[in-house]
């Protein structure tokens, strides 16, 4: 994005609507109850149910009971409509995968991010944060994505993160914005 007055580069990139775009891979952080920690995801809209968004497939790992024991999990979520959506970012277009069935069903994204390690045992190092930017990087191996620097994606989520809180806080809901640093 080039720099004017108006779009200084450390600021980020809003989309505008209320609804989501099919055949796009977005990231999905979701309110923890501390003003900087959140969950974060993957969502895929499903694009035969209107406003895009209000259904669609997420795929993270959960903290079973909060013990420190992590599960991947695929759910059918509303994002657009959650109450502890804080920000939505618009990472690449997978259309080129297929229909939005094939894409979600199990020879495609859940096969690549099954791959993507959990401990077993319990770990204080591992998160929904750490899981998302190794899922990042299997999908860049895989040809889905293109981040070259998940270091700098992951700064960029928090920075869109961080932004987003304040209206979220004010029960203005969630903030969409694109990804620079993956497509």
């Amino acid at each position: 994005m080039a720099e004017s007055p108006e779009t200084p580069a450390n600021i980020p990139h809003t989309l505008n609507g209320e609804e989501l775009e099919s055949g796009l891979l977005y990231a999905v952080l979701t309110y923890r109850g501390e003003l900087a920690s959140w969950n974060w995801a993957f969502f895929l809209p499903n694009p035969a149910i209107h406003p895009i968004g209000t259904a669609g497939t997420i795929f993270h790992v959960v903290d079973t009971d909060s013990a420190g024991l992590w599960k991947f999990e695929v759910e059918s979520r509303d994002v657009i409509s959650s109450p502890l959506v804080v920000a939505i970012l618009r990472l690449a277009n997978v259309g080129f995968l297929g229909e939005y069935d094939d894409v979600v069903g199990d020879d495609s994204l859940l096969q690549m991010f099954k791959t993507v390690a959990i401990p077993t045992q319990m770990s204080t190092e591992f998160s929904s944060r750490t899981w998302f930017l190794e899922a990042i990087c299997v999908l860049h191996d895989c040809g889905v994505v293109q981040c070259d620097d998940a270091w700098l994606l992951e700064r960029e989520i928090r920075r869109c993160a961080f932004t987003a809180m304040d209206k979220y806080l004010e029960n203005k809901g969630w903030t969409a914005y694109r990804a620079e640093h993956c497509s």
